[in-house]
């Protein structure tokens, strides 16, 4: 049972990195290409920003459960 608690704690902690990931290289670009601090601020309720969060998190999500599930519940032996 530990080990599924181990899986969901992995799976959330990889979702949540992933998000923090994607909105940092956002900012970055955000940076480069010249938007104002105010544009920045109010980028959370751009419809576009939205719509990549939410394009982009079932893949985020996805490949970390896959990792937690291939790395605390699939036993593999190497014998």
């Amino acid at each position: 049972m530990i080990d599924y608690f181990k899986s969901f704690v992995v799976m959330v902690l990889l979702n949540m990195a992933g998000l923090f990931a994607l909105g940092f290289v956002l900012g970055i670009f955000m940076v480069i290409g010249g938007m104002s601090s105010a544009q920045m601020n109010n980028v959370e309720g751009a419809v576009w920003f939205n719509i990549l969060i939410l394009l982009c998190w079932p893949v985020i999500s996805f490949f970390a459960f896959k990792f937690s599930v291939d790395k605390f519940l699939i036993r593999t032996d190497d014998k």
